[in-house]
């Protein structure tokens, strides 16, 4: 057996490298460690596999955060942990903001692909790989084709005066298991975990597995040779990892050492030391801002990881006291989150939904698998009845000893010798918790980014203001009015700069409580502008934008160029001047359709006092030039993907307009621009005060194409009236907006609209809470404390705290268990002695 030491090497060797290195990282899918032989494997000789190790540096401490292929892979190449990234759930994206390794090696002069597997998926602007052809992508496909070296070897040899970094991502030894041959393995043979049941489906089952195991060792002695054959052997960085165990119980999608555990081999000819073995901790995270050290770079701001650079290099033999592991359900299960935290010895896993019985969708599902296996023989077998009912059902805390337990089998939480240690390891958990915001229970949901459980943060400058596009899923409210510098153009939230056509969607909140911001120019002409480029299932409220001044294409608007989801907008005021070629509106220029959130966007107790305008020229009636008071465009509906909007107490006091005054296409409207075969539209209290409403098809709510008659009207309309004397002259007919039912709509004097007594007796518009209005005008919000419209929420006191419990942003109590520490308590952590 090996001993664990490090090799130290000479001095000229660990000064600074030279010569840029090549980067080669290669990685298996849901593969323990323990089965590759030079971790001290018994059923499979990997020889391909051992020769690096043989030629490089064994790392016996690697683990990865997450044991689940999508957040690890996502932290390898980010250096972040989950909470950090965004992708902590599996398949969930990554956060848009945050760059990877595509970017920092790219900006060192490294050409940076990535053969095979490609989770984190869709999306190009986080994750910008040359994509490498050779390798199956899907890691679910069945029997699939083997591996070829042409298009690795290609980008190996095609610029030999640039450096390359190379992800070759196999999906061996991912699922359904049935790309070996698993004839080379007597079932009776092999040896099984010891913390695996042992029957027949489950040593069949293992054997197939195994067959996988040989695959991916054949792959990487095809990718090590291909290095040779680009006579890049020499001078690049060789990793080999094995991802997180397999789909087995105890192993991938825990936070239990079978599946955390992965393996890590390194080689660096004459730097790193041939047959040396380290005991440091590493993490995935830890990956990328070694690559950024060896590849020249300087340490980057922010990262989680910590460069193990030195510690390969034989410098030093530690640079981490800690490992740290999560587990997120949802959506592979109900929720179940657990966390974890590690040294070299010993292991404490916190299970925060203890009284919840685990369950994984795909290994445990009913069938023919080595789950339903377990469970027939757990019928008849009190070894395999205990392992059942210790996956199953979990306590709040377990705690092991790896140098005794290394399968973690024995959970000594309630060993009184262990109390201080485990208090001590608690606190450390809750603390590296609380620095990544991981909000425990509530990372574990359908929806774990719904701003509504976010404790809401403060933003008190333009400078707090602009770093909103960082984290486009947080809760946000202004704490004063805020005011954009002179001369500088804005960029909407959620766009990468001002000619990004294509932003980002913010999800968030953003309450304005009663402040204004002011100065907002935009004169850019490119789509999706506004204060926001696109909002999907967000919430702006009392808010007011003060004199805007937005140039853009279609769409664009005062608070959104669109909004998509089951928006909110409601208390929110825009005043000033808003021009597109087409779908432009005072608060919105499109509504579009989700298959997601399929609910009614909302407007309420809006206004716009602004002059709106549509400069296109259109003839073509699916692409008309359009605007209006509040929204400039709705989509039409496609099955199940559905565009849908209700808009209540809200007025338009301004100028509306289209260039196109000569075909129909050109539409203007008070409240609605163009309703795109679209009745699920919902008006109620709204009215259109404007000073003119100009184009080929002006109208008071809106212009045309809903479907043919009896549904050419839209779903519901109530409390509708307009100012006398808005002059409407039509190149052509009316349009649909000139077909609502006569009596719908009530022409009142302007002189009504500036009577407080209208809204109160009329309409029943909230003046105690919302409204207010001065003799002889328009009413306008009204902001009568510090906070705007609406008081901060108080937390609750953390005095009616239960003692040893978790609880959720809300303070509600959602579980209990014995150890003092740091609980969670409306988004704080709480000290309880």
């Amino acid at each position: 057996m090996r001993k664990y030491a490090l090799t130290l090497l000479p001095l000229g060797v660990t000064s600074a490298m030279a010569q840029k290195p090549n980067i080669l990282v290669i990685i298996a899918d849901d593969m323990g460690r323990c089965e590759l032989g030079c971790y001290g494997g018994q059923n499979l000789a990997t020889p391909n596999i051992d020769r690096v190790a043989s030629e490089g540096m064994l790392m016996t401490n690697n683990f990865a955060s997450m044991a689940m292929s999508v957040p690890i892979r996502a932290s390898m190449y980010t250096g972040l942990y989950p909470a950090h990234h965004g992708s902590f759930l599996n398949h969930k994206a990554t956060y848009s903001r945050v760059k990877s390794v595509t970017h920092y090696l790219s900006d060192l002069g490294y050409r940076v692909g990535r053969a095979g597997k490609d989770h984190p998926v869709n999306q190009p602007k986080v994750y910008g790989f040359e994509k490498i052809p050779g390798f199956v992508v899907g890691c679910t496909v069945s029997h699939p084709k083997k591996s070829t070296p042409e298009g690795i070897l290609e980008f190996m040899q095609r610029d030999s005066s640039q450096p390359f970094c190379l992800f070759v991502c196999s999906i061996n030894s991912h699922m359904p298991w049935d790309a070996g041959d698993p004839t080379e393995f007597n079932p009776s043979d092999i040896k099984l975990p010891p913390n695996c049941v042992d029957n027949a489906k489950t040593r069949e089952d293992f054997c197939n597995y195994l067959a996988e195991i040989r695959l991916f060792d054949d792959e990487v002695g095809m990718t090590m040779s291909a290095l040779k054959q680009a006579g890049a052997d020499e001078n690049t960085l060789v990793i080999v990892l094995s991802e997180q165990g397999p789909q087995m119980p105890f192993a991938k999608w825990t936070c239990f050492r079978y599946g955390q555990s992965s393996a890590m081999i390194v080689r660096y000819p004459g730097k790193v030391a041939a047959g040396s073995v380290s005991d440091a901790l590493v993490q995935y995270e830890d990956i990328l801002p070694t690559l950024i050290e060896a590849a020249g770079g300087e340490p980057v701001e922010g990262l989680d990881g910590i460069s193990q650079l030195d510690v390969f290099l034989g410098k030093e033999s530690d640079k981490r006291e800690w490992v740290y592991g999560l587990h997120n359900n949802n959506p592979e299960g109900p929720s179940y989150p657990i966390r974890s935290i590690q040294d070299k010895r010993y292991k404490l896993i916190e299970n925060l939904l203890p009284d919840s019985s685990y369950y994984e969708k795909h290994m445990m599902k009913e069938g023919d698998n080595m789950w339903t296996s377990w469970l027939q023989t757990a019928q008849t077998n009190d070894w395999a009845n205990w392992l059942v009912n210790k996956f199953v059902h979990r306590p709040a805390i377990e705690f092991y000893d790896h140098e005794t337990d290394p399968w973690e089998l024995n959970n000594l939480a309630d060993v009184p010798e262990h109390k201080e240690r485990i208090e001590m390891m608690h606190q450390e958990l809750h603390r590296w918790m609380e620095e990544q915001g991981d909000r425990g229970v509530l990372m574990d949901t359908k929806n774990p980014e719904d701003a509504s459980l976010k404790t809401p943060q403060p933003v008190s400058s333009y400078e707090e203001f602009n770093a909103i596009r960082e984290d486009l899923t947080n809760n946000y409210y202004l704490a004063c009015d805020i005011e954009i510098p002179e001369g500088e153009e804005w960029v909407p939230i959620g766009a990468s700069d001002k000619d990004d056509g294509d932003p980002a969607r913010f999800a968030g909140i953003l309450d304005g409580r009663g402040h204004t911001i002011k100065g907002l120019k935009i004169k850019n002409g490119t789509a999706f502008k506004g204060l926001f480029g696109r909002m999907e299932h967000a919430t702006i409220r009392n808010l007011i934008l003060e004199d805007v001044d937005i140039t853009g294409k279609a769409p664009t608007g005062g608070i959104t160029g669109a909004m998509i989801g089951a928006c909110t907008v409601e208390r929110v005021a825009v005043t000033g001047k808003i021009t597109g070629d087409s779908e432009v509106g005072g608060l919105a220029g499109r509504v579009a359709r989700d298959g997601t959130n399929t609910e009614y966007n909302t407007i309420h107790d809006c206004y716009v006092v602004a002059d709106v305008k549509a400069t296109k020229l259109s003839t073509d009636m699916n692409a008309p030039s359009c605007a209006g008071g509040i929204v400039g465009f709705i989509h039409s509906n496609n099955g199940a993907s559905v565009a849908k909007l209700d808009i209540a107490r809200t007025y338009f006091a301004g100028n509306v307009s289209t260039s196109q005054n000569s075909h129909k296409s050109g539409c203007a409207a008070g409240v609605i621009g163009f309703t795109d075969n679209n009745r699920n539209v919902r008006l109620q209290d709204v009215l259109v005060l404007a000073n003119s409403i100009t184009g080929a098809t002006p109208n008071y709510y809106y212009s045309r194409r809903l479907p043919a008659a009896p549904d050419n009207v839209i779903e519901y309309m109530s409390g509708l009236y307009v100012r006398k004397g808005i002059r409407l002259t039509y190149y052509d007919d009316k349009g649909v907006g000139g077909q609502i039912p006569e009596g719908t709509i009530r022409e009142m004097s302007d002189g009504v609209f500036r009577s407080k007594s209208f809204y109160t007796r009329t309409l029943k518009w909230d003046f105690d809470n919302i409204w207010t209005i001065k003799e002889g005008e328009y009413p306008v919000f009204k902001l009568d404390t510090a906070d705007g419209l609406t008081p901060i929420r108080t937390d609750k006191s953390s005095s009616s705290l239960k003692i040893g419990g978790i609880y959720d942003l809300q303070g509600r109590f959602l579980n209990s268990f014995s150890l003092p520490g740091l609980y969670v308590a409306n988004g704080k952590k709480v000290s309880i002695k």
